[in-house]
């Protein structure tokens, strides 16, 4: 029974009433800064009618504020920057303080002492604000814009330095919907269509929650700083659970000041890949990325401007290859590979057969070899020929690229182009429109496209172009009420709009039935993927595609701060509006198989090139393709206090409350699931191959009791309390304790929202047909896959209008556990900062994360194991542990799934595969050590670095960084949950950076100080452990359908890996390959489960080999004129050409089981370039 979610009103009042006691630390301003502290005068004692001005000197901004009775003041808003801070006060002197510079999301204090004297008299000094951070107990970290201009970027692109934060485990870039993406992992967080970071550029929304992932920010020379908060952020910030990453542009000043630049990279300048093999050539490779900037006054004082282009071209080929039949084979003659040691098609091939290619073609009717190994030119298949003919012809006109080690003499290797380009905008203006009110506009546009080549011979049959259109506007005001209250609203639009283009070689030919097929493309025509196996195979490659995916991002948000005596109250709150669409074809073009083996109903020849030139599939996909939408609506409203209890002790008190809609779609494309009830959602209803009027049973409906629109009800307990505090025990602003524990509700992505609309009735997907006839003919006449022998995905409709819906035997579904609930964090944190020197700080901190509710999608049809040598079959059969009579074995896992045999329906003709219920039930816990270093610039140096030792566990299907697919229940063997390590643990993670400015030459002469001034070289170091990986028989002896179980410890053996005195000997054998064996494959390997099939392995034993890295840079400024410079640079990835290596091949069935074939990473490139600067 599907029930709405439990909630009492009192336990939400309890729950307000305690987290006023519990709550939160300093709120998080995301374009600006918070400077703080005491006016004294030189005996300690409070100076109450000081009067302090700050001015921010490139724009000439200017706040007043008089200092409070007990000789504090605050101030809250300020925009970033280098300030002037000036202090008066009647019967002492003048204090003025420069150099003091404010970041982003900074808490700064600054408390200053006056000198007895008169106001005539000026002391000026100049300093920065402390490194230690006395204001909140949020962790996080600054990056700078002399970190972003000096530090060595080869790929120019800054999202590349959140390396350099403490917390931040993974980032990368992907492009899997045709826009390109940002993942981040912090502190054990999660991503797999989930996403637990919130991303900002300029203070407004910057990500699309289609799968909330950062979108692409403006390159270097336009952006100013970012900060990244990875533990116990403000109750202002509460859209994701795991950190926040905010950046922030440049602006105008007083003076005009840009830059023009170019950057390239040419395959000269890199280095060979370690694993390319003797001889091997570079591929052609050639990056431009050029651009300007521009800033300065409209009104001096009042109005400024800032403005970026940049553009990038990219062009480069990647070597792609297949296996050819010869021109006998085409014709079906394989006497060139008959054996000579085997003359059954029941015979196993020996090794040098394999390694010689040589095989028997076996007549699939009768099981027998054809005649001298030639296929009769009756029984070649029309549509695979005519693929051949036209590939080969294809490929003729494309230059053959020379053999390799390792290629067979029908081996064939082509180059393929890969162009890629984006060109990028950002406008960006600020306006004092009075006294009380500055303004902030900015909009940044971003067009980018790549060919994206799908492998095998890609120019010979398909490949996809990539193209989006990112689009960003920002609106902000900060309103200064009076001298203890300020206003700051912002108003923020997002578009992200990308595509996947199919483009065909040839323009005639665009789907299968054009080489002469029967088989029907429903949707937009695309060629199919067709994989050919065995040492002769070959692939010609299709992918997903669909010309929109993105999301339109709506948000406005106000926080209105005032300060009481000791408090510093904050109240606001923020709504948004996000629509995500995906308009894709899925799969809708076919996807075949042509393995090596012998089938069962439909026999084959033994090999996947004879099969493929008989048109004998082992197996074929098809879908149909959808529109999908996923509508929500989010509020929140928080309150927070920043009491400074004490002079050295500040408290940091907030909570929020966050209410996030359940996803909607207009076409209502959403189900649950509950076994045995019976939708009566839609009017018209038709099973293909049935004479049912009725929805299969068990999946239910909007418009069916207790079936909520959005698939799941709405939490309403989003309430989030927390605390925080910062301790200066010896009030000297040098040595201070934080401590801080919050809760934090994360959100749901849209494409998790919208599987159900990929699946029956929306989309119909099934890649299991395994009882195809031909290529040319694939629909067969069997009546549990294709009834009366017809293509049956025309007939498939979904028309939420007309209440009409289409429903195929087999059925793969994915529905919503009605009661799903959202995901959250638990974060917690202790430390201390010592600042050692005025340019030297250290700090230590326990940093915890425990994310609780993560999605993970359970199959709760999964196939049952028959443990029994003959079970009960029929109707009537429910025993789940005698798989209703079914043998085990992959011809039956459909047969033995239980859904399929319970409540009246057959397990002799299923209608349901996979059913996926979507499920809030994991759980991963992060415990950290964060030890931090910052040395300020001194003696022409500075630096900066972390070590981090933590361990991340998590459920143990829980998968960080792809999709959420779980395992399914068997009722003979409920598999435990094991605790295992996430596979983005990284047991030690360090990083440090440093900027060198070695001008030492001043006092020798012209010629030494023009050659050896002027020099900055910089640098950052990376070393981090590797991530675990799980060794797998690479089989399915379990006849689950989903292969690969884990295999079993021997007795006496234990996993680990193997010392190796050189790079070589890591490559052959990584780890102990002797430690495993397979049950029910390899004698006397003992198991555990039903008849001891599966391993007791457990997952996640062992490490991939760690990583290092050194990225340098070295560049020289040359004076033209005053206040222009031409700077030559020159920056260099793996500067020491370090070899990474990949993950070991960890299936036991593998030829290359144990060994690593493949990189950990990129050899050196390097990058130069021009800047000119004024």
């Amino acid at each position: 029974m599907i029930t709405g979610p439990r909630f009492s009103k009192w336990k939400l009042v309890l729950l307000v009433l305690a987290s006023a006691i519990l709550t939160t630390n300093a709120i998080a301003q995301l374009s600006t800064a918070t400077l703080f502290g005491s006016i004294t005068d030189t005996t300690g004692a409070v100076v109450p009618n000081a009067t302090i001005t700050l001015t921010q000197t490139d724009t000439n901004f200017v706040r007043v504020a008089k200092v409070k009775d007990d000789g504090s003041y605050r101030e809250e808003f300020l925009p970033v920057g280098p300030y002037k801070i000036s202090v008066s006060a009647p019967g002492f002197k003048s204090l003025v303080r420069n150099g003091v510079v404010l970041a982003v999301m900074q808490n700064a204090e600054l408390s200053l002492s006056l000198d007895v004297g008169t106001a005539t008299e000026t002391v000026n000094v100049t300093a920065d604000v402390p490194l230690v951070n006395s204001g909140n107990s949020t962790i996080g970290q600054t990056v700078s814009n002399v970190e972003i201009e000096n530090l060595p970027l080869v790929n120019r692109n800054v999202d590349r330095l959140l390396q350099l934060v403490p917390g931040v485990q993974t980032v990368s870039t992907i492009n899997n919907l045709g826009y390109q993406e940002i993942k981040v992992l912090a502190n054990g967080s999660t991503d797999g269509f989930v996403g637990q970071v919130s991303y900002y550029l300029d203070g407004g929304l910057n990500m699309t929650g289609l799968r909330n992932s950062g979108n692409q920010i403006p390159n270097p020379d336009a952006v100013s700083q970012f900060n990244v908060v990875t533990n116990n952020y403000s109750a202002q910030l509460g859209r994701y659970s795991a950190a926040v990453v905010s950046v922030i542009t440049k602006g105008g000043t007083n003076s005009f000041h840009g830059s023009a630049f170019e950057f390239y990279r040419d395959r000269n300048f890199n280095a060979v890949a370690h694993n390319a093999g003797a001889g091997a050539v570079k591929s052609p490779y050639n990056l431009h990325r050029f651009g300007a900037t521009l800033g300065g006054p409209i009104r001096h004082d009042k109005d400024f401007f800032f403005g970026s282009f940049a553009g990038y071209r990219f062009r480069t080929t990647a070597t792609n290859s297949g296996n050819l039949p010869s021109a006998a084979q085409l014709a079906g003659n394989f006497s060139e590979n008959m054996p000579s040691d085997i003359t059954k098609c029941t015979d196993t091939p020996s090794t040098a057969d394999n390694t010689n290619i040589k095989f028997l073609v076996c007549n699939p009717a009768t099981g027998q070899p054809f005649a001298n190994n030639t296929i009769p030119t009756s029984s070649l298949d029309p549509t695979a020929v005519n693929i051949v003919k036209y590939i080969t012809t294809a490929l003729g006109k494309e230059t053959k690229q020379p053999f390799r080690t390792g290629d067979t003499p029908y081996t064939y290797r082509v180059l393929e182009a890969t162009p890629e380009q984006n060109e990028e905008y950002l406008i960006k203006t600020d306006h004092q429109i009075t006294s009380s009110h500055r303004l902030s506009l900015s909009y940044f546009l971003l067009n980018y496209s790549i060919r994206n080549n799908l492998g095998g011979f890609t120019q010979a049959w398909s490949y996809s172009n990539y193209a989006n259109k990112q689009q960003n506007a920002n609106l902000g005001d900060v309103w200064t009420i009076n001298s203890r209250t300020v206003n700051q609203f912002w108003l923020n639009y997002t578009r992200q709009n990308g595509g996947r283009i199919p483009v065909t070689s040839d323009p005639t030919k665009k789907t299968l039935a054009d080489f002469g097929s029967d088989f029907g493309v429903v949707g937009a025509p695309s060629l199919p993927n067709i994989s050919v196996g065995g040492v002769q195979g070959f692939t010609l490659a299709q992918a997903i595609t669909g010309p929109k995916a993105g999301a339109n991002v709506y948000n406005v948000r106000d926080v209105l701060n005032t300060t009481r005596g000791k408090h510093s109250l904050y109240f606001g709150g923020e709504a948004g509006l996000e629509k995500d669409f995906q308009l894709t074809s899925l799969n809708n073009y076919g996807s075949f198989t042509f393995s090596t083996t012998n089938g069962a109903k439909f026999a084959r020849t033994t090999n996947g090139l004879s099969d493929f030139m008989m048109g004998v599939p082992a197996g074929m996909g098809q879908d149909t393709g959808l529109y999908a939408n996923a509508n929500w609506y989010s509020f929140g409203a928080f309150a927070q206090d920043d009491w400074r209890i004490l002079t050295n002790l500040t408290l940091n008190l907030g909570i929020r409350y966050d209410w996030q809609q359940a996803p909607t779609d207009p076409q209502h494309m959403t189900s649950n699931f509950s076994p045995g009830v019976q939708s009566h959602a839609f009017q018209n209803v038709s099973i293909i191959g049935t004479t049912s009027k009725l929805a299969p049973l068990g999946m239910l409906f909007p418009g069916d009791p207790g079936v909520p629109v959005g698939g799941a009800f709405t939490p309403l307990n989003h309430v989030s309390p927390r605390l925080g505090f910062a301790y200066d025990p010896f009030n000297n602003g040098r040595t201070v304790f934080h401590g801080a524990a919050g809760l934090f509700f994360g959100g749901i992505s849209g494409n998790e929202w919208e599987f159900p609309s990929n699946y029956a009735p929306f989309a119909v997907r099934n890649s299991g047909y395994t009882r195809v006839t031909s290529l040319t003919h694939p629909y067969s006449n069997d009546p549990t896959e294709f009834p009366g022998g017809v293509n049956p995905y025309p007939q498939l409709m979904f028309d939420y209008k007309n209440s009409a819906a289409t429903f195929l035997p087999l059925n793969q579904v994915v529905t919503m556990d009605p009661n799903y609930r959202w995901p959250y964090s638990m974060q917690l944190n202790f430390g201390v900062q010592q600042q050692f020197t005025n340019s030297f700080a250290m700090s230590v901190y326990y940093v915890g994360s425990f994310n609780r509710k993560t999605p993970l999608y359970n199959d709760i049809n999964g196939p049952q194991f028959n443990i029994t040598a003959a079970g009960a079959s029929g109707a009537s059969c429910t025993d789940l542990t005698k798989a209703c009579g079914y043998a085990n074995s992959s011809a039956t896992v459909n047969n033995r799934r239980p859904l399929n045999s319970m409540f009246g329906n057959s397990a002799a003709n299923p209608m349901y595969s996979n059913v996926w219920v979507i499920r809030s039930n994991q759980n991963s816990n992060y415990n950290g050590l964060q030890v931090t270093l910052e040395q300020r610039l001194t003696h022409r140096v500075s630096a900066r670095g972390y070590y981090s030792w933590s361990k991340t566990l998590q459920s143990n299907t829980l998968d960080a960084t792809s999709g959420l697919n779980g395992t399914f229940v068997d009722a003979n063997f409920p598999q435990l949950e094991y605790r295992q390590r996430s596979d983005q643990d990284r047991r030690n993670m360090m990083t440090m950076s440093f900027v060198w400015k070695p001008d030492y030459f001043d006092g020798y002469n012209r010629v030494v100080r023009t050659a050896l001034n002027g020099w900055t070289v910089t640098g950052i170091w990376t070393a981090n452990s590797g991530q675990p990986f799980t060794v797998t028989t690479g089989n399915d002896n379990y006849f689950s359908g989903l292969g690969n179980n884990r295999p079993s410890i021997i007795p006496g053996k234990s996993p680990h890996t193997l010392p190796q005195s050189s790079r070589v000997g890591e490559m052959k054998q990584w780890f102990d390959t002797t430690a495993y064996c397979r049950p029910g494959t390899d004698a006397g390997c003992a198991g555990v489960g039903p008849l001891g099939l599966l391993g007791n392995e457990r997952p996640a034993q062992l490490d991939v080999p760690g990583y290092r890295n050194v990225d340098a840079s070295l560049f020289r400024s040359f004076n033209i004129r005053e206040s222009l410079q031409f700077q030559f640079r020159g920056e260099v990835s793996n500067v020491f050409n370090l070899v990474n290596l990949g993950t070991p091949s960890a299936a036991m069935n593998s030829s290359t089981y144990g060994q690593i074939t493949g990189s950990g990473g990129s050899q050196r490139i390097i990058q130069v370039g021009g800047r000119i600067l004024f």
